[in-house]
């Protein structure tokens, strides 16, 4: 789960929010007694910063898409023909014909999102959410291009070999490979890839593990542990997320939640995150998005049939065909994510009523919330096109006012 998860996007908040800390305490019913302490609410100052974050974010949306797309078109029209006329010539392989085309096209494309990616670290240090230097954010975009690289360049080989074996029905097996590299890799990640960039740890404060162990005995289940991880060592921003699978499913929490948030508010959040668990949502998650895709390989099937035989490829594995394949699947895509997330953002509000109803209670889990908003620099009231388009989890302000009136 992003860091966003839990802390928004941050946008415009909504006109009457700027009026200060009492009328949003008024608006989620947020006050406390004479002889309590005072109830978390979301700040003026980091709301204004939250909106400058996101006016700039904004900006840079239609920046990044141009360059995408300018990135593709000119591949299509002046590298990639000549590039596969000098593979097909001078390299004998049909397997490193492949592993060298999709290795150029990433690099390729690595360099181009290079400038707008360090715009986006300095942006974030600016702004004070990356405390990052140069060299570690360095580190970690090379180690992203490795990890990219093992694991997609032989997905692509594999898919180009179902395409020149089955040329008929490839989609259909690539589609069931999906499943099965998707399992795999919700398998592995935890201990393989996320270690790559944070250091994992079992957290042992006796307190409040075994307050997180009741959470989940009530609950009927088991996870393989509770870890905390060194967010702090990159980012300001709080975060806790749900991964792995049987052996390796896990609850992870940050180091910037553990050490700044009460223990009610942390076993909140714990709580939220083991909805996610009892409502199997990471099993239904693989199965809904490699239906999707199952469906979107169809669709590229029957596209790449169509142009093999309007403009006399060798078939779909032809490299030359491969422009019409990423057409597909990236407008297919497209227009599925906004789906895809309405999904997820349905199952996000399961996870809040589970929280609500079996954590601390709705107090501590809305002043999580609230506490993130601010943390996180996230935005109450985003734009609804911005949801709809790119949400996974509902905006943070509807979030707190759904568990402030439980």
């Amino acid at each position: 789960m992003p860091a966003a998860a839990w802390g928004g996007s941050p946008i415009r908040p909504c006109a009457w929010l700027p009026a200060g800390p009492p009328s949003y305490a008024r608006l989620v019913g947020m006050t406390a007694a004479a002889d309590s302490p005072p109830r978390p609410q979301l700040d003026p100052e980091r709301m204004a910063l939250a909106r400058a974050y996101a006016r700039e974010g904004r900006r840079l949306l239609p920046i990044g898409l141009a360059l995408s797309a300018g990135y593709f078109i000119a591949w299509w029209l002046w590298v990639q023909g000549p590039l596969v006329a000098w593979l097909e010539a001078n390299v004998a392989s049909f397997s490193l014909q492949v592993v060298v085309f999709m290795a150029l096209f990433g690099l390729g494309g690595a360099l181009v999102d290079l400038p707008l990616d360090a715009y986006g670290h300095t942006r974030a240090v600016r702004y004070g959410l990356s405390v990052q230097t140069w060299r570690s954010w360095g580190a970690d975009l090379v180690k992203g291009l490795a990890v990219a690289a093992v694991l997609g360049l032989p997905l692509a080989l594999g898919l180009y070999h179902l395409m020149a074996a089955a040329p008929a029905t490839w989609w259909l097996w690539a589609g069931l490979c999906y499943l099965g590299v998707t399992v795999l890799l919700a398998q592995l990640a935890p201990v393989l890839i996320m270690p790559l960039f944070y250091k994992f740890t079992p957290y042992e404060d006796a307190a409040l593990t075994n307050r997180l162990a009741a959470v989940a005995a009530a609950a009927g289940t088991r996870v393989a542990g509770v870890f905390r991880t060194n967010l702090s060592s990159k980012t300001t921003a709080a975060n806790a997320w749900l991964s792995g699978l049987g052996r390796t499913r896990r609850i992870v929490l940050g180091d910037t939640l553990l050490e700044h948030y009460p223990d009610d508010e942390i076993v909140a959040v714990f709580s939220h995150e083991m909805g996610h668990h009892v409502h199997n949502d990471l099993w239904r998650g693989i199965f809904i998005s490699s239906a999707v895709s199952l469906v979107g390989f169809w669709l590229a099937g029957q596209v790449l049939a169509a142009v093999v035989a309007y403009a006399g490829y060798t078939g779909p594995a032809d490299l030359a065909a491969f422009p019409f394949l990423v057409l597909v699947l990236a407008g297919f895509g497209f227009v599925t994510s906004p789906l895809l997330n309405a999904f997820s953002r349905r199952q996000e509000w399961a996870a809040d009523r589970y929280a609500v109803t079996h954590g601390p209670g709705p107090a501590a889990f809305a002043d999580a919330l609230t506490r993130l908003a601010n943390q996180n620099l996230a935005d109450p009231e985003p734009p609804a096109w911005q949801v709809w388009l790119s949400y996974s989890h509902p905006p943070i302000l509807q979030r707190i006012v759904a568990a402030s009136r439980q």
